[in-house]
């Protein structure tokens, strides 16, 4: 989250995700902050249909906000996959990172007439 983090735009939800996850002490906290993520970022996106790194990055959220309640060790985990879903999610936004790089480091077409 720390590293990925600057892609993006910065967002109360993130810091307080990164904060929690920089203290194991706190990871129960992570599932109000997976709620938090996905109703006020994720549902908005997906209702927006939005395809871009923060719409990505919002997934990376979620996901290490569930993994981390889950190592957390109190009940009602989240589904088990939610580490599997980690790791694909952030090799998603860096795709999309990549991606986007591309498109920016291309030369654009001369205007005018040649």
């Amino acid at each position: 989250m720390r590293r990925l983090s600057p892609q993006v735009a910065k967002r109360q939800e993130y810091l307080d995700l990164i904060s929690i996850l920089e203290t194991p002490a706190r990871w129960k906290e992570a599932h109000q902050q997976f709620t938090k993520i996905r109703t006020r970022v994720t549902l908005p996106n997906e209702q927006k249909k939005k395809k871009d790194l923060e719409s990505y990055f919002a997934y990376v959220a979620e996901n290490a906000a569930k993994t981390a309640y889950n190592c957390s060790g109190e009940s009602a985990p989240f589904d088990e996959g939610s580490f599997d879903w980690l790791l694909r999610c952030e090799r998603e936004f860096l795709g999309e990172l990549k991606k986007e790089a591309n498109q920016s480091s291309q030369p654009t077409a001369p205007s005018g007439r040649g």
